[in-house]
This record gives C-alpha cells, sequence and structure tokens, in this order.
C-alpha cells in the first residue's frame, strides 16, 4: 500500500489523482478540518469518472506530530510520499510552521523506520536550496545555508530534509524532491493559484524578481518515477524554467483575457508598503506584503533541473502551456469573469 500526507493541497490531490489512476491502493491522512470536496474537484476536472477515482482511496485522520498514530497508519504501508507542510512567509506563523514541517517530517521518517517502509519520498521546496550569485542557477550540490534575509519557510524546509537525510543515515531508502513554484488549478485561495485569482481582480503591478516555476502535473510525473525507480539518497530540483514575476503575470492576463501591460513597482514603494501593512497588522492581526516577500520579488533566483532529467528522462510542461491550462478550469469555475 501507498500512504501520502498533504493529500489535501494543490500538489497532493493531484499526486492521489495519479496513483488510484494506477490502481493503487492509496492511504491519505488528513486533519479532521481537511476539505474533501476541493479534492474531489480535481478528480472532476480530469476525469469523467472523478468520483468513482476519490471513492477509492482510504482517508485516514491522523496527527503528524503524534508519532503514536503515524506509526499505526504505517502498518502494512511500503511507500510513503510526504508532502504535507504549511506554507507561510508571516513571522507570527513561524513557530507553528516550524514545529508542523520538521516535527511532522521527524514523525513521518521515524514510523518509515519502524514499519520498514520500503521506500519514502520527500517533498521538500526550491526554498531549501542555495542560491547562487544572479544570472547562475543553482543546483542539488549548492549547499544552503541560513542568513538574517532567510525566510521562516526556507529554515522549516532545510530543517525537515535534515530529518531525511538523518533517517537516511540510519537506513531509510528516501528521495528528496525540491520543486520551485507550482502552478495548477484548484485551491484558488492560497498558495501560488492566488495569482490567477489577482490578476483576474485587476492586478497591474508586478516586480523584477526571478524565479523558477513548475506544472503541478509534471512534479507528480517526477515523483511517481523517483519513487518507482531504484534512486535513494538524492535530491533533485523539479523546475520547467526561470521567470520574472512580470513575465508569469502577463501570461495569465493574456490567458484571463485581461490587459497585458504590467507596471514595475519600485522597491522603495514596495518596502513602504510593507512597512504601513506591518502597522495596519498590530490593529488587524493580519499582514499582506511581509518583508520577506518584499525581498523575494526583486531577488534573482534562478534553478537548474538537468539532474533530475538526466536521471529519470522528464519532459516538462512550458509554462505557458501550464498557465493556458489553469486559466481555463479558472474560467470555467468563475464564469462571471470570462
Amino acid at each position: 500500500m501507498i500512504l501520502v500526507t498533504g493529500g489535501t493541497g494543490l500538489l497532493g490531490s493531484h499526486l492521489l489523482l495519479e496513483l488510484v489512476r494506477q490502481h493503487e491502493h492509496v492511504v491519505a491522512v488528513r486533519r479532521p478540518t481537511s476539505d474533501l470536496e476541493e479534492v474531489r474537484r480535481v478528480f472532476s476536472w480530469y476525469s469523467g469518472e472523478g468520483d468513482e477515482l476519490f471513492r477509492r482511496i482510504d482517508w485516514v485522520e491522523t496527527d503528524l506530530l503524534n508519532e503514536a498514530e503515524v506509526e499505526k497508519v504505517m502498518i502494512d504501508i511500503s511507500q510513503v510520499y510526504h508532502c504535507a507542510g504549511i506554507i507561510s512567509f508571516r513571522k507570527s506563523d513561524f513557530r507553528e510552521m516550524y514545529r508542523f514541517n520538521v516535527r511532522g517530517t521527524t514523525s513521518v521518517v521515524n514510523a518509515c523506520l519502524s514499519a520498514g517502509v520500503k521506500k519514502l519520498l520527500h517533498v521538500s521546496s526550491s526554498s531549501a536550496i542555495g542560491h547562487l550569485p544572479e544570472g547562475k542557477a543553482a543546483t542539488e550540490d549548492l549547499i544552503w545555508s541560513q542568513t538574517q534575509t532567510s525566510s521562516g519557510y526556507a529554515i522549516s524546509k532545510f530543517r525537515s530534509e535534515m530529518e531525511v537525510w538523518r533517517g537516511m543515515e540510519e537506513g531509510l531508502n528516501a528521495v528528496i524532491v525540491n520543486p520551485a513554484i507550482i502552478l495548477g488549478p484548484g485551491f484558488w485561495d492560497r498558495g501560488s493559484s492566488v495569482m490567477f485569482r489577482r490578476v483576474d481582480g485587476g492586478l497591474r503591478f508586478a516586480t523584477p524578481g526571478i524565479t523558477g516555476y513548475v506544472d503541478v502535473r509534471d512534479v507528480v510525473t517526477a515523483m511517481v518515477r523517483l519513487m518507482q525507480s531504484e534512486i535513494s539518497g538524492e535530491r533533485f530540483i523539479v523546475s520547467e524554467g526561470d521567470y520574472a514575476f512580470r513575465e508569469v503575470f502577463e501570461m495569465i492576463a493574456r490567458a484571463l483575457g485581461k490587459p497585458v501591460k504590467m507596471k514595475p513597482v519600485p522597491q522603495a514603494l514596495l518596502k513602504l508598503l510593507s512597512g504601513l501593512d506591518a502597522f495596519a497588522g498590530l490593529f488587524t492581526g493580519k499582514r499582506l506584503i511581509t518583508a520577506e516577500q518584499v525581498r523575494s520579488a526583486f531577488s534573482e533566483n534562478r534553478f537548474s533541473s538537468q539532474k533530475l532529467i538526466g536521471a529519470t528522462g522528464m519532459e516538462f510542461t512550458p509554462l505557458e502551456e501550464t498557465i493556458g491550462h489553469v486559466a481555463a478550469i479558472y474560467r470555467a469555475e468563475h464564469p462571471r469573469h470570462r
């Protein structure tokens, strides 16, 4: 049997669909508050048998921070895809995010070792890959190091990876993937999908920062190929290519039939807005713009997927095609914006 954590998110839901399509017996852990309807909707976009495929999943409520519960759910499991994680760039969320991402991974690794799981695939992030000077693409061999400007999310993902490497030292057969920004349909109010909602809502400004992007379906393909291979003790960047935020927003605008030209945002202005937002957050308890996001918006981070291509023969979906696919589903779900 196969166990998937994080199955109620963008990547996890697409992974579950692929696994049940292959007629695999899949167990997916979930929180009691998880919304399974979003997963069901993802299934419906790709198959006329979405409900039938969805019913093949064995959902189990499990607290990943409770090692006893995790060990119990690992009984008779041969493969584990660990996709669960919290993503946030707010300082106020750091403690909870670090606790869940790192301790949750510790629980999964320890349970895999205790249960004799044949292989673990851990989903990390390109944030846990070190960065080279602008213009040069980072590879898996680059060592990440914490600095004063490191995001809390990057710290949590790097520390999570360390738990997986520790498990490998103790005999665990495991592989790690480091996806760039994952684009896919659904979950419009969180994660990368928010970009489509904001462009649709009238976003006309963009920053010059550069980073990597990849189709969620390609990440799933890479994960399944690595799981089914003999590869172990390695990590792989998963990125179709590097693009400026302006390029990506303009692609989204074209796909949504919106005005295309994005106006540049000066860094000084965005820093000012971040400061005002931080002040407002004292009263509202919420922040829309953080200092970490400002730094990212003006940073140039490039990534190479050559190692993955050489190991698995991966062929990536062009980003514009990915955006067109996501935009078509977005417009179908938001008919008033067609």
